[in-house]
């Protein structure tokens, strides 16, 4: 009876599995352009040498257009992709992580119009300015307008509250207030509150209040007997033989010093590679350099100066380039390995011209100068979004050939969107319903479009080898939909299901209100595709030479992790309601 029943158990399963393999046929027979085909294991393992690269011992050649097809929305599906056959996934396991090949750089040689003005960078690949602070138009020649307040009114003569407010002169390429021609120290910064009346607490323990409709002309006074700020001279001032308003500080980035007196260097990314000048955020390359921090070499640039991730490098010039006396573009083979990360280098708007108007130098980095302008290293929670962007770029796996990148980096600072969502009027949230989840969902939106746009790449696989930085509280919860396909960096990696609605405390970081249009309906995080990360800490040498990671795994047995909610900790609520 025992085998009877033994018997009939193995026909069962043998019907069953026959059944689900005729399935899985029929089902594979009529979907196979959405989905992966049955051989994409032993391809991805077996083929491992990228789509456009050079090995010794090279593969059959790849129909690619059987191979990708197009999708609906003209971007290719990998199936069975040589190097990116797990597309979306973080390094698949190919083993061409660990050989060495020959990779085509391309080095550009675009011009731009009027060559930029002088008031710009030109970007040597696409033919395009990125200009500075206050300027614009297809050759950086516009004069922008970068009012300080809003609009005024009876009720508010300096408009409503925001950071940049100014009662003296508004520098409007920065949106920044300085005391203004007529003063001792017409460049000293007044920003903030240093202009207006503070009223005194009313009761023990309060805070002062500043009256943001009455200036305080106290700030222009030469008179001892006065405060003032404008005129003050530091010498006097540091001996205590002069009065000065307190609320003023120095707080805008490139100075030191309780009056400002001290230039220090500016924090810029990578501080320009040694090839250009960092003015307050924004690096101005030397000529034949261009990107964020100048790392790109263009044509006319010298290759002995070329950054170590370009070197050593075969050139390969044009032969008739004696009859044209213009290269347009060089090709340089170098070698490298796996992966290759292609850097976008992304318009101003989402991070040097971030850095350059900040009215706070602590804001969104990681470090900022002392008078020695040694390396002062920050305590900002978000700073490493942009220690992340910097060692990308100087990277030895970074590429400037997006045909042979297995990932590319978008980099948009969120982290000085956040920080500084009400510093003037041109980042103004009043568009926005007032929430900095949806400004920053905005910012990364227009990124999405503009690379979109201007780049052959995102449609090829409709973005999943594109990789995006988010570093405030809630991470990806308000990514724009557009881009959701992608690999997230984020801090925030809460699954739990209470976080299909916004939990912070903060009403301006909600984002419940953001309309479904902009944001859909995806979670915050999706640990198939996303990664998180650590917030920054500031360096710890101790920490590496005592090697705490070493210690035994049964001695390391607590792990942390902060899940709450500080706002109702404070007696008086939060420090922004007042």
């Amino acid at each position: 009876m025992l085998s009877i029943q033994k018997g009939k158990c193995s026909w069962s399963l043998a019907a069953a599995i026959a059944s689900i393999v005729a399935l899985v046929s029929v089902v594979h027979l009529f979907l196979s352009p959405l989905g992966p085909s049955f051989d994409f294991l032993r391809q991805s393992q077996n083929f491992c040498i990228p789509v456009n690269g050079s090995s010794e011992d090279l593969q059959p050649a790849v129909d690619l257009d059987h191979r990708f097809p197009a999708g609906l929305h003209k971007e290719v599906i990998y199936r069975g992709a040589p190097w990116k056959a797990k597309i979306g996934r973080w390094l698949s396991g190919c083993d061409s992580v660990t050989k060495e090949v020959s990779t085509v750089e391309i080095i550009g040689g675009s011009n731009c119009k009027n060559d930029c003005s002088g008031q710009g960078i030109c970007n040597r690949e696409l033919g395009q300015c990125r200009c500075f602070h206050g300027y614009s138009g297809e050759g950086c020649s516009e004069r922008l307008q970068l009012q300080c307040n809003y609009p005024k009114s009876p009720n508010e003569p300096y408009g409503r509250w925001v950071v940049s407010m100014c009662p003296a002169y508004c520098d409007t390429t920065r949106a920044m207030c300085f005391c203004g021609e007529g003063t001792k120290y017409p460049n000293r910064p007044m920003p903030e509150t240093c202009g207006f009346k503070v009223n005194l607490p009313s009761e023990p323990g309060a805070p002062k209040l500043t009256d943001w409709a009455k200036a305080d002309l106290n700030v222009f006074t030469t008179n001892g007997s006065k405060p003032g700020w404008c005129n003050v001279d530091p010498a006097e001032a540091n001996a205590q033989k002069v009065k000065f308003k307190e609320e003023c500080d120095c707080v805008y980035d490139c100075l030191l010093g309780r009056f400002c007196e001290v230039p220090v260097l500016c924090t810029c990314i990578n501080q320009c590679s040694g090839h250009g000048r960092c003015r307050g955020g924004f690096c101005q390359c030397d000529n034949g350099w261009y990107g964020i921090d100048c790392s790109i070499p263009s044509v006319i640039s010298s290759v002995r100066e070329w950054p170590q991730w370009l070197r050593p490098a075969q050139v390969n010039v044009p032969d008739d380039i004696h009859l044209t006396r213009k290269v347009v573009n060089l090709n340089a083979m170098v070698k490298k390995k796996r992966p290759l990360i292609y850097v976008y280098d992304l318009p101003p708007d989402f991070n040097s011209l971030l850095l350059e108007g900040r009215h706070f130098k602590l804001q969104c980095v990681n470090r900022i100068y002392d008078e020695k302008n040694a390396t002062f290293w920050t305590d900002q929670l978000y700073g490493a979004q942009m220690a992340l962007y910097e060692s990308i770029l100087a990277s030895p796996h970074r590429t400037l050939n997006g045909e042979e990148a297995d990932f590319f980096f978008v980099p948009v600072l969120d982290a000085c969107i956040i920080t500084r969502a009400d510093d003037a009027p041109h980042l103004s949230m009043k568009d926005h319903m007032g929430l900095r989840s949806y400004l920053t969902l905005e910012f990364y939106k227009k990124a999405y479009e503009h690379i979109a746009e201007q780049f052959p790449y995102w449609n090829r696989s409709s973005g999943r080898d594109h990789i995006w930085s988010f570093s405030w509280d809630e991470g990806a919860c308000y990514a724009p939909k557009e881009i959701w396909s992608s690999m997230m960096l984020v801090h925030w990696g809460n699954t739990n299901s209470k976080h299909k609605h916004s939990t912070t405390a903060y009403w301006a970081d909600n984002w419940d209100r953001v309309p479904s249009s902009r944001r859909g309906n995806h979670p915050c995080f999706e640990a198939d595709k996303d990664l998180v990360l650590p917030a920054w800490k500031r360096p710890d040498v101790i920490s590496l030479s005592s090697k705490r990671w070493a210690r035994p795994r049964e001695k390391r047995k607590t792990l942390f992790y902060f899940n709450g909610n500080l706002g109702s900790a404070y007696p008086r609520g939060r420090p922004e309601a007042t």
